[in-house]
């Protein structure tokens, strides 16, 4: 491994983690930053993989463990909680680009090396990183979500936590019982229509035009019926 790559992995493992989820975290951004200019395009000989490594990359550097943390928690993570998990996921990608190098030189030989080795391998091992990252993470939203939905006790919460989507030190607060443990479609839908039962309303839609359409199609099969009589019997004369 290059000395410089070193160096940037140390500072991002001794770093303290920062002002948000992971993807605020600079530390660990400079950690995928670095795993990714490692091993893209040099580590992948088919451009296919190649671009499905390039693409779990750019998402963990970018909104993916953002929009995990909203979409499937409330977004929002105590500070010691979220401390473990950058240090977890910059120990994991330390360890990846270590045991991924070995016994290979950066250079011709590398290269050499690489291009008769198989591509698989190595996206597998980034998917289950991106698996064991989410693991850690659900369990830190997890522990803040369910304090805050206890309502007997969300009002006593004075630990420092962070909101996941704008990067920001917020005051702990209890979570209404609504938006406790639901998935994205409920909680979007309650984004927009809080206390108007949008999904009772659509699921009474549906079955309304349902009704609808079968009394029309009723309606078209005895008037056919009816036509088809007269017809016939104008034809009988």
């Amino acid at each position: 491994m290059p000395l410089r790559w070193a160096l940037l992995l140390l500072l991002g493992l001794g770093a303290r983690g920062g002002w948000g989820c992971l993807q605020c975290d600079q530390s660990v951004l400079v950690t995928l930053r670095q795993l990714r200019f490692a091993i893209i395009p040099s580590r992948f000989g088919e451009e296919r993989v190649r671009a499905r490594a390039q693409a779990l990359l750019l998402g963990m550097e970018g909104p993916f463990f953002r929009d995990y943390a909203v979409n499937s928690f409330v977004g929002v993570v105590g500070t010691d909680n979220l401390d473990l998990v950058a240090t977890f996921v910059k120990n994991q990608i330390n360890n990846l680009m270590v045991n991924s190098l070995r016994g290979c030189r950066w250079g011709a030989e590398c290269l050499t090396r690489i291009s008769f080795s198989p591509d698989g391998p190595l996206l597998e091992q980034l998917v289950i990183l991106r698996e064991k990252v989410t693991t850690k993470l659900k369990t830190a939203l997890r522990l803040y979500e369910l304090k805050a939905c206890d309502h007997k006790t969300c009002g006593l919460i004075k630990e420092e936590v962070l909101d996941c989507l704008h990067c920001l030190k917020i005051s702990p607060k209890c979570i209404t019982k609504e938006y406790c443990f639901v998935d994205r479609q409920p909680r979007v839908a309650l984004q927009y229509n809080k206390k108007s039962g949008y999904l009772q309303n659509q699921a009474l839609l549906g079955i309304l035009v349902s009704v609808c359409l079968a009394v029309f199609a009723f309606g078209v099969i005895v008037a056919s019926a009816i036509t088809y009589r007269q017809n016939r019997k104008l034809l009988l004369r």
